[in-house]
């Protein structure tokens, strides 16, 4: 079982591999992104939230290279194996940490401020990205419970910032140190 993971017994089993990683959580975030972009219908949003990478693609290209480098010395010292499955576990990170961010940062808490306010649509957003990551890798309350302090301390950034690139780089790198390998990863032979 995964450290993050709450018990589990019967038919309930264990995320226990990357297949399974990213057809329950990967898909599952996907697909929400996916629909509260169209239930926004709004594409100048996203536009606007971008509009610090539009201006200045280098800079985040060289803050990704160097988010990159940090990832591969985490890993040399924790004598992760390093092979393209790990390299496809950065990649799935990056992914998450977009469709995540665009979801519950961006696309939600607009659909739901018109009706709730922007705190409580904050809030809501946050609790149902916390929420989903009860049910989509079997995560403990108390882990969720983090999951939605750091998804409301994104949104806060996003809020101050308007720098939609800024938080998904922020989240990727909380998320890699969080869970740096995909389950099942071994450490080299030494």
């Amino acid at each position: 079982m995964g450290r993050l993971q709450r018990d589990y017994a019967g038919a309930v089993a264990p995320v226990s591999t990357f297949l399974q990683v990213l057809y329950r959580h990967g898909l599952t975030m996907g697909i929400f992104a996916c629909l509260t972009a169209w239930l926004l219908a709004t594409p100048a949003v996203f536009w606007d939230a971008i509009a610090y990478f539009s201006a200045n693609p280098a800079k985040y290209a060289l803050a990704l290279l160097a988010i990159l480098g940090f990832f591969y010395a985490v890993l040399l010292r924790k004598e992760l194996t390093l092979n393209p499955t790990q390299g496809l576990w950065v990649a799935y990170l990056l992914y998450i940490s977009i469709v995540e961010e665009l979801a519950f940062r961006l696309f939600l808490p607009l659909i739901l401020e018109s009706s709730t306010g922007l705190i409580a649509a904050v809030v809501l957003s946050n609790l149902l990205f916390a929420g989903l990551h009860y049910f989509t890798l079997r995560w403990k309350w108390q882990n969720c419970a983090f999951a939605f302090l750091g998804g409301v301390g994104l949104s806060r950034l996003l809020d101050n910032s308007d720098d939609l690139a800024l938080v998904i780089l922020v989240h990727f790198v909380a998320t890699f140190l969080n869970t740096p390998s995909q389950p099942g990863a071994v450490r080299k032979e030494v």
